[in-house]
């Protein structure tokens, strides 16, 4: 058999040597599994498979997430960027702008409209003055 009639893809599938170091890089961008897999060259199911990819991969997220954090913080408080700030204590704090929140600590003080006994005797002394 010449070079022209190669077989297509044959025989045992090509062994990676992934750098982990650009997958968590990689992974700190947020970018998807299926991105970090076009980069490296490689099919999906073939990263899925390497469990050290999949850590690094993960690592990178939990990094990228605490940069976001960090950043968004700094623009809240150091910037004093009010939208950020208004988007944090909603998000946070599980503040609203829509008011209080139906709850039994925000429910209004029951009102109570029986009248008290010193009303009463009050009551009973005003009726006997004004039949006289």
């Amino acid at each position: 058999m010449d070079d022209t009639q190669s077989p297509k893809n044959k025989g045992r599938p090509k062994v990676y040597n992934f750098d982990y170091e650009q997958i968590q890089r990689l992974g700190e961008l947020m970018c998807s599994r299926r991105e970090i897999a076009h980069v490296l060259g490689c099919n999906v199911s073939t990263l899925k498979r390497d469990a050290k990819a999949l850590e690094s991969i993960e690592i990178g997220f939990s990094m990228g997430k605490i940069k976001l954090r960090r950043a968004l913080m700094r623009n809240a408080c150091e910037n004093m960027n009010a939208a950020v700030q208004i988007f944090l204590s909603k998000n946070l704090l599980g503040m609203s702008d829509q008011g209080m929140i139906d709850s039994t600590d925000n429910a209004p003080l029951p009102w109570n409209e029986a009248p008290t006994e010193e009303e009463d005797a009050v009551n009973e002394t005003t009726a006997d003055d004004s039949e006289r």
